[in-house]
């Protein structure tokens, strides 16, 4: 028998959760905060490989996204101020995880900008005259 408390009760995704690790949407349902992030997540980094990922390329898309909505959860639970041990040795996993993924799905590092003329002179060592 299906009663009307049981039907009003959401269930709560927490960065532990059981859904988060059943896919990219799992048993999470697409209409809620979770689902939209995962999907919008995923949406830019199919566009990010071009539209057409391979299958090694959906993959690491999926569990970036995965990784990425854990790291959400996390991040509320540290500012909500609930904060242990244990949550920060997976938030570190976590990221690691995240830019692994990250850099096998082609993210690379930004270019290193160029020495202003003020750094460069100074970097260099200093000129010495010859004795006369």
């Amino acid at each position: 028998m299906v009663t009307q408390e049981s039907c009003t009760q959401k269930r709560r995704v927490g960065p532990y959760c059981r859904a988060i690790s059943r896919g990219a949407i799992g048993e999470i349902n697409g209409r809620s905060p979770e689902g939209k992030f995962l999907r919008r997540c995923e949406a830019e980094l199919v566009e990010h490989v071009g539209g057409q990922p391979t299958f090694a390329q959906a993959l690491i898309i999926r569990r970036a996204t995965r990784a990425m909505l854990q790291l959400e959860k996390l991040d509320s639970k540290l500012a909500i101020g609930n904060w242990t041990d244990h949550d920060a040795r997976t938030y570190g996993g976590l990221s690691n995880t995240l830019r692994l993924c990250l850099r096998e799905l082609g993210l690379r590092p930004p270019a290193s900008k160029p020495k202003s003329p003020l750094a460069d002179h100074f970097s260099r060592p200093p000129k010495r005259s010859a004795a006369p």
